[in-house]
């Protein structure tokens, strides 16, 4: 729990990994097997030890037949038609939105708390961390769930605040 803020989405990961776990059958040693995982891995991810890297996270959600980036962040479908999510292109989905923004290397690194290198890293195509790469989606203004694996929209729809208006009755006031 983030205090003051708005938890970020990678939080419910653990307990949507079971869900999908369980709604395949699968047990934890054989979802690691088929995800080409070490055994320990989906269990670490499950009981909320280790936040998994991009790739991890596309290697489960194929191996469960469900949207990765629903796995990873939430919104959108779970189940996928096919599971072949990849976190290929992510590096140039970064590296142009930044541009667009008109982000330096180091301005995107300072706002997120990261080193110009780890951004030039990812940027190259490097692994990175769902906690992470969700920090880069939220400062850039999209969905993360885009940015990992190009599913989904790009831009997060805005939640709308409705506001109800109480209507007095004529007889009120009498």
């Amino acid at each position: 729990m983030v205090r003051g803020r708005k938890n970020p989405l990678f939080l419910g990961l653990p307990f949507r990994l079971k869900k999908a776990r369980r709604a395949s059958g699968l047990k934890r040693l054989p979802l690691g097997e088929k995800a080409g995982l070490a055994t320990a891995t989906g269990r670490d991810i499950e009981s909320g030890q280790r936040v998994p890297t991009i790739g991890t996270l596309a290697r489960l959600a194929a191996a469960l037949g469900v949207h990765a980036g629903w796995l990873g962040y939430g919104p959108g479908e779970q189940y996928a038609d096919e599971p072949t999510a990849t976190a290929d292109g992510m590096g140039e989905r970064l590296a142009a939105l930044r541009t667009e923004r008109g982000l330096t290397k180091a301005a995107l690194a300072r706002q997120v708390g990261l080193s110009p290198s780890t951004v030039a890293d990812i940027e190259k195509g490097a692994q990175t961390g769902v906690d992470v790469l969700e920090s880069l989606a939220k400062a850039l203004g999209v969905s993360p769930a885009w940015l990992a694996f190009g599913e989904g929209p790009r831009e997060i729809p805005k939640k709308r605040r409705v506001r109800t208006v109480r209507v007095q009755s004529a007889h009120a006031d009498r």
